[in-house]
Order: C-alpha cells, then sequence, then structure tokens
C-alpha cells in the first residue's frame, strides 16, 4: 500500500510539472527593472527595512498605504548576455506614488525586452495602477488593475486585476515591525502561446502565472541609531502549478546607505533543469535635495526632498547578467510630529 501511494503520488508531481509549460524567467516579468525589485527589497511583505515605492503594487497592492508623500520612480536594467551568439535585452520602468486623505494611489509602467535561448521572453509593454488605504493601525488593504502587450513572437494581451493587504503585528519576540502579507495577483488574462516553454514545448501556459498566490513575513533584526538589520520571506504559488521561494536580507547605515542580498528559487525551473541560484546583491543610498529658492516646489512643500540611488547585480540562467540601476524621488520630508490637540484652552489671567 505505500509503495502504491509513493508512486501515486511520484506519478502527479510528473504529470504537473509536465503540465505546467512557462516560459523560462517568465514569473519575473515583474521583478526585473529596477534594483530595489530585483533584490526583493519589496517583498510582499515590504521588506526588511519597509520602503515601498510605486513598484512594490506589483508584489502586493496594499504595501504602499502608509506612504506619506509623492515619490517618482525611475529604473533601467541591462540584461547582457555572455554568449557572444546571443543577444541580451533591457527592462525599463518608470514609476509615481500619489497620496491623498482618501487613499494612496501610484502607476507603473515596464518594459521587458529579451530574447536570449536561457530566458526568451519577446517583449512586452505592461501597466499598472492601484490603490491602497489604511484600515486600522494594524491592516491595509489594496487593489490594483494591470494591462500589457506582447510582440516578437506572435503577439498578445493581458488584463487582470491584483488585490492584497498587510498585517503589521509589532513587535515578535526580538523582531520588531513584524508584517504579513498576502496577495492575490494576476486575477484576468495573460499572455500564452507565444514562446517555447520549460518543455521546449511551442504551446505554453499563461505567464505570469494567472492566479498567483503570494504570502510572506518581514521584520527587523535589529535596529539601533546606527545599523539596522531586517529579513523578508515570500512564497508564491502561481496557477497552483509551482512553488517559488523568496528570500531577502537588508541592512542599513544610520538610514543613508543600504545593501540588500536576495535568493529566489523556482522549485519547477529548477527541476527542469533551469536553475537561477546565484543571489541578487543591490547597493544604495539617499541624498538631500534642497532647492530653496523654486517657488513652486516651495508652495508644495518639496523645496526639501530626498533621493534614493541604487545600482543591484544578478546572474540569470548562466548566461544573462543583470546590472541594474534606478532612483526614487521623496518629495518634501516625512512628518514624524503628530497633531497636537487642546480641547480647552485657559483663559489668561
Amino acid at each position: 500500500m505505500k509503495r502504491i501511494i509513493m508512486a501515486s503520488v511520484a506519478i502527479l508531481s510528473a504529470a504537473l510539472v509536465f503540465a505546467y509549460n512557462p516560459p523560462v524567467g517568465s514569473q519575473n516579468l515583474f521583478n526585473l527593472s529596477s534594483p530595489t525589485i530585483l533584490t526583493s527589497a519589496t517583498s510582499s511583505a515590504g521588506g526588511g527595512i519597509f520602503m515601498p515605492g510605486a513598484e512594490s503594487i506589483s508584489l502586493n497592492p496594499a504595501l504602499t498605504a502608509l506612504e506619506q508623500r509623492t515619490q517618482l520612480d525611475i529604473g533601467f536594467t541591462a540584461l547582457i548576455s555572455t554568449n557572444s551568439e546571443e543577444s541580451g535585452g533591457a527592462a525599463v520602468q518608470t514609476g509615481i506614488l500619489i497620496p491623498t486623505k482618501a487613499f494612496v494611489s501610484s502607476g507603473i509602467l515596464n518594459g521587458v525586452f529579451c530574447s536570449a535561448d536561457c530566458m526568451d521572453i519577446a517583449n512586452t509593454f505592461n501597466m499598472r495602477a492601484g490603490i491602497a488605504k489604511e484600515i486600522t493601525d494594524r491592516l491595509s488593504l489594496g487593489l490594483s488593475l494591470n494591462g500589457g502587450i506582447f510582440w516578437g513572437a506572435d503577439s498578445d494581451w493581458a488584463l487582470g486585476a491584483d488585490f492584497g493587504l498587510l498585517y503589521r503585528l509589532g513587535n515578535l519576540g526580538f523582531m520588531k515591525d513584524f508584517r504579513i502579507g498576502f496577495a492575490e495577483m494576476n486575477l484576468g488574462k495573460y499572455y500564452s502561446n507565444t514562446l517555447p516553454g520549460l518543455n521546449d514545448s511551442s504551446s505554453t501556459d499563461d505567464f505570469p502565472g494567472i492566479l498567483t498566490t503570494r504570502l510572506g513575513v518581514a521584520a527587523l533584526l535589529f535596529s539601533t541609531e546606527q545599523f539596522k538589520g531586517g529579513f523578508s520571506f515570500d512564497m508564491s504559488i502561481p496557477t497552483f502549478k509551482d512553488v517559488i521561494f523568496d528570500f531577502g536580507l537588508q541592512f542599513s547605515f544610520k538610514d543613508l546607505v543600504y545593501l540588500s542580498i536576495a535568493e529566489k528559487i523556482d522549485v519547477v525551473e529548477a527541476s527542469q533543469g533551469h536553475a537561477d541560484l546565484i543571489p541578487a546583491i543591490g547597493l544604495s543610498f539617499k541624498v538631500n535635495l534642497n532647492a530653496k529658492n523654486n517657488d513652486y516646489l516651495k508652495s508644495h512643500s518639496w523645496d526639501s526632498s530626498e533621493m534614493l540611488a541604487g545600482l543591484a547585480w544578478q546572474q540569470k540562467y548562466e548566461e544573462i547578467q543583470a546590472v541594474s540601476g534606478g532612483a526614487r524621488i521623496y518629495l518634501g520630508q516625512k512628518d514624524v510630529n503628530p497633531p497636537v490637540i487642546q480641547l480647552w484652552v485657559d483663559d489668561k489671567e
């Protein structure tokens, strides 16, 4: 009986692996175009050091709910092939985040262009727009809509929605700012039947995977005046046919210099000989921007702002060197002083 059960499990696992056939690297379609997202610094729970931006909605649309300042993002990744007989590619992204009294809105434009044999995902141009709101001191919710076009190996289109939540537990044992993120991504119609898949078949599964469930945790492991360090751990399940693990570490010095390290393991890709196991590493730094003589910026309290600039690198599928650079501008300064409310004022004598 035991042998029958084990054989049945093995046959079922093999059938699922064979049936699941997206192009290699296609589950990373929205995770290539900036150094922050390449190094998993924005996980579905916000990363070890919580610093979400507009691009975070591609992982969990609820992450932006707590942001106070308008943000502008831009990123570029060169996908350099080490095989002289193959061309590489590139990924580019721009985004904006705008907080209002009702909710936080954000949007990103994303393009990925790569036809290397080891990561043939052709050409896509994608758009995503979302809103997020803090429901309680602990719970935030978010919703986003997305769409895109595909070309370079036939043509196709995508249209869908994402839903997510973020729950903040606060301190948990020695860990601080412990967060749980959950998201249902890619609820709609996505690219399919356009490229060779994992099994070298011309008929591929939808990519990115329809109904991708993401669940993650993140927290600070230590925090002093000089140094901070945190971790994030994510698990995503595309179409209930694959499991992808994502582990990240983040460190900062005086909230000015940040080091991010991330490892991603796609179980089905690895089992099919397409391992992508070399960690990504990124370095970023924050600088102050002052424009005291600009009346327009001063009228919006943007005359004193910040910029986070970064670089990242990762080797993808043995032959692709992903080299990424980007910047995020925070307009204005974060409000750290809560309002003072007086119920009455004593009359002066």
